[in-house]
């Protein structure tokens, strides 16, 4: 009895690739396309709340459902390293798939680089959409109900360096499944691996840009859209030190409470909200070095192992 032999499935170019990466992680593309849908109907419904009374949990409508928003996208990037070190990689690399595509004339770096690609893309358009429209939300309603620019997850959410966060999780989740070869292993790796990732730039993100000194009454009186770090009186013999709390609210007591305590002004540090944008471009560009670099090992941990 003749064995029946089934002539190997060709993936020619890029186009058999992107169809295939589509096809095998359907459900995650499902699954990316409701999340999407969803934030949109949740901004889209925050903004027709702006300006009720009462909102959610006792905010106005506005802050609550952003910062509701803001937070969700924050979890992004922990959702795309998750994926990639588990689905996208690990799981191919421990059932032999990735090997099986190796033989039907795909090389492991038209591999990877479909496996990143695709995502990749589908990521970027996706976040930049709910980041368009959170910051429509955002700038809507008046900037006294807003939640402040400098918190992280409004920070992330309402510029370009959410987006490269999302492609950074993207990144070192691909290099976690290829170090690890496991589906399960691969996951917890790459989540852990960006959460300290997430840390260290929260950490660090007040230093991206040169700070701001403000002296005198309006150091005391900053609106709430500075991000006030500091705050401290000069004495006599010009020192910066943390001083004593006098009345903001009346210019004179003010300056009699600082005489009184024998100091000659009040200062402030911080970040205005003009640095907004400056620390987001420097942030957006040290998110996607790290990404870059990320991809790079992943490229070449994949040519030792295939070697």
């Amino acid at each position: 009895m003749t064995a029946l032999t089934l002539p190997p499935l060709r993936l020619r170019g890029s186009y058999g690739l992107t169809w295939s990466v589509l096809r095998v992680h359907r459900t995650a593309l499902w699954i990316w396309t409701a999340v999407v849908a969803a934030g949109i109907g949740g901004l889209v419904w925050s903004h027709r709340l702006s300006g009720t009374s009462g909102g959610l949990g006792g905010l106005p409508a506005d802050d609550a459902g952003l910062r509701l928003a803001g937070e969700a996208m924050a979890l992004l990037p922990f959702a795309a390293a998750a994926f990639a070190g588990g689905a996208l990689i690990g799981r191919e690399l421990e059932n032999g798939t990735a090997a099986l595509a190796w033989t039907q004339s795909v090389s492991p770096a038209r591999w990877l680089a479909a496996k990143l690609a695709v995502p990749a893309a589908l990521l970027t358009a996706g976040t930049a959409v709910l980041s368009l429209l959170f910051r429509w939300v955002w700038t809507a309603g008046p900037s006294s109900a807003a939640p402040p620019w400098y918190d992280d997850a409004i920070f992330l959410a309402g510029g370009p360096a959410g987006i490269a966060h999302v492609l950074l999780g993207l990144a070192v989740g691909a290099l976690s499944g290829l170090l690890m070869r496991r589906a399960l292993s691969g996951l917890g790796f790459a989540f852990f691996a960006t959460l300290l990732v997430e840390v260290v730039l929260a950490m660090f993100r007040s230093h991206l840009w040169p700070t701001t000194r403000w002296t005198g009454f309006e150091a005391a009186r900053l609106p709430h859209t500075a991000d006030r770090f500091e705050i401290g009186v000069i004495t006599a013999a010009g020192k910066y030190v943390a001083g004593p709390e006098c009345n903001m609210d009346v210019p004179g007591e003010f300056r009699r409470c600082l005489a009184d305590h024998g100091y000659t002004d009040a200062y402030a540090v911080g970040h205005p909200a003009s640095h907004f944008w400056p620390m987001q471009g420097v942030e957006t560009a040290i998110v996607l070095t790290l990404a870059a670099l990320a991809c790079v090992a992943a490229f070449a941990l994949l040519r030792r192992r295939v070697a």
